[in-house]
């Protein structure tokens, strides 16, 4: 069943006329009736506008705004309900299975010192705060993975704790017709799916594969390009999140997540650096700010000649 869209013009025009008069509420509740004939609700609406029709008419403007956001989206009634059965038990499988555990987790132990799957975790020592944490799922290749597919496994981390407030919200408006509940279902539709896509991109990813290969060689191709003004600007770009990135790396307990975070950006910037001391374009206050946050510049830049000269002597 599709959306009528005059039907839904008529809506609009009844609740974009101003002043509305007494007689207007009978229209109203015609239009109501027309959206939903098994409303009891409705059909009382009808009385109630011949009889009490400056009472009944707010009651009437604030049901047909709900039906219309979602006929602007393209959504009949059936479909808004259809909607509701369908994303609420979505939701509550994925809060089912657990959070994705996140490196801050401090996992709970049994008495053989083992976890279980899902793990009971405290989430941070400060609230003491408990919850299940979906161990089962992280790959056990997970350090070796790309940022941005490691990304997807902590991104759904996130995403978990928004889709289970949500949910909890709806929980409580269990006593409100679908359509009321319209946005927060469109919310937590959009939220699974993003969910069970980024997993599902997590779990297919193969290390080795042609599509990795392919931005590895990308990203070597770049490396070959740097040139002084470019290594300048990224230096200028990233030094201060290698200093946030140092300090996180170097404090006792820190995380595997913040230490690779930490050696993937210095690599990175000291290969700029290699080119701008190749040039002689380093300058006093670089190596001071640099310096102490990991980059070496006392690395002996090789002598072209001299080594011309000995390829020459062993030549002979």
């Amino acid at each position: 069943m599709k959306v009528d869209p005059k039907f839904t013009k008529k809506i609009q025009d009844w609740l974009n006329k101003e002043p509305k008069e007494k007689e207007d509420a009978l229209t109203g509740a015609q239009l109501l009736q027309q959206i939903n004939p098994r409303n009891a609700m409705y059909r009382r609406f009808i009385n109630l506008s011949i009889q009490r029709p400056s009472q009944i008419l707010p009651k009437i403007v604030y049901e047909l705004k709900t039906h219309l956001k979602y006929r602007l989206d393209g959504l009949t009634l059936e479909e808004v309900n259809r909607l509701d059965r369908e994303v609420v038990p979505a939701a509550a499988e994925i809060i089912a299975k657990g959070k994705p555990a996140a490196d801050e987790d401090v996992l709970l132990l049994d008495e053989k010192g083992q976890t279980v799957e899902p793990a009971q975790v405290i989430l941070s020592p400060e609230d003491g705060e408990t919850n299940v944490v979906k161990q089962l799922g992280r790959r056990a290749d997970h350090e070796q993975l790309p940022d941005d597919i490691k990304a997807l496994w902590d991104n759904n981390g996130t995403l978990y704790k928004d889709i289970k407030s949500t949910f909890e919200e709806l929980k409580s408006m269990e006593d409100l017709p679908s359509c009321q509940r319209y946005d927060k279902l469109q919310l937590l539709a959009s939220m699974d799916q993003k969910y069970f896509r980024q997993m599902k991109e997590y779990d297919d990813f193969v290390i080795g594969s042609e599509e990795e290969e392919k931005k590895e060689d990308a990203e070597q191709k770049k490396e070959v390009k740097i040139t002084v003004p470019s290594a300048r600007s990224y230096i200028s770009k990233y030094q201060a999140k290698l200093a946030d990135l140092y300090k996180a790396a170097h404090v006792d307990g820190a995380s595997v997540k913040d230490i690779n975070a930490y050696q993937d950006l210095v690599i990175k910037v000291q290969a700029r650096v290699n080119v701008l001391i190749v040039a002689n374009e380093v300058t006093d206050k670089m190596k001071e700010s640099l310096s102490v946050i990991g980059v070496v510049f006392d690395t002996p830049v090789p002598d072209e000649s001299k080594a011309a000269s000995d390829n020459a002597e062993t030549a002979g």
